[in-house]
């Protein structure tokens, strides 16, 4: 089993050599390849092969979720308010 995963690399750096230098064929022939490799993945290694890719990709998700709510992280809070209360002096 300990060999199997330097295999997978090699088939998967292969295939997406052949997909970066082919045409529309070859990407599409790329994906599926992928999905059937990680189907026998799965079948190889079992659960934590369905998991793994699960669980990165709800970290994912909420690494997207921390980034896309975190725009008040780049404007100062302090500034901002100082910029309010010259506003309002201002009227």
């Amino acid at each position: 089993m300990a060999l199997a995963i330097p295999a997978y690399l090699a088939i998967i750096g292969f295939l997406g050599w052949c997909a970066w230098r082919g045409g529309e064929t070859e990407k599409l022939m790329f994906v599926v390849n992928l999905a059937l490799l990680w189907i026998s993945a799965i079948w190889l290694f079992g659960y934590p092969a369905l998991i793994g890719p699960a669980v990165l990709a709800a970290a994912s998700y909420l690494l997207f979720l921390v980034i896309l709510t975190s725009s008040d992280l780049k404007v100062p809070v302090a500034a901002t308010r100082r910029a309010d209360a010259r506003q309002d002096t201002d009227l």
